[in-house]
């Protein structure tokens, strides 16, 4: 019986030394982690192409509700686009996506905001500021002038622009 003891006593000694060898992680290393991961996070955000955004945008919008000239282009703007991701580009790019809408694709809310985001587009010179820009134009754009699909996309788009607007 001595021996048992004596035995389950050495084993819980060796396990205690043992444990001791185990480094549990302190609240810093916690925090360390959780900020290492938002910063992940945040990088793959910031790179998130704004121009496939725009693309997306683009594409959804339906070619009755587009000028003829860009109705022609159409395809060729959202394979450019979609390679977009500084803001230089991006700005341009939603300039020219608004200029080829038809007005009457437009809600009537448009007229009153419309030289406003003109000012604000050709200003965005950060990914922030054009997603900013590419929300409100397409909060503007009359939900008839979209294809059918872009009820379901919507969502994720505006989700993915949102997370560059921060």
């Amino acid at each position: 019986m001595k021996t048992t003891v004596l035995s389950i006593c050495l084993v819980f000694f060796a396990f205690a030394m043992h444990a001791q060898d185990i480094k549990l992680p302190t609240s810093n290393d916690v925090k360390k982690t959780e900020q290492s991961v938002k910063s992940e996070a945040n990088q793959v955000t910031s790179q998130a192409n704004i121009g496939s955004l725009i693309g997306q945008l683009t594409s959804n919008i339906s070619d009755k509700s587009l000028t003829d000239s860009f109705k022609k282009n159409k395809s060729a703007f959202i394979d450019k686009v979609n390679n977009i991701k500084d803001a230089s580009g991006a700005s341009s790019a939603i300039q020219s996506l608004q200029s080829g809408i038809l007005p009457s694709a437009m809600d009537a809310g448009w007229a009153k905001v419309k030289d406003k985001w003109i000012k604000d587009a050709k200003a965005a010179n950060t990914v922030k500021s054009v997603a900013g820009v590419a929300g409100t134009l397409e909060k503007n754009i009359n939900s008839s002038a979209f294809k059918g699909s872009w009820a379901t996309a919507r969502p994720a788009w505006e989700t993915a622009l949102s997370s560059l607007a921060k």
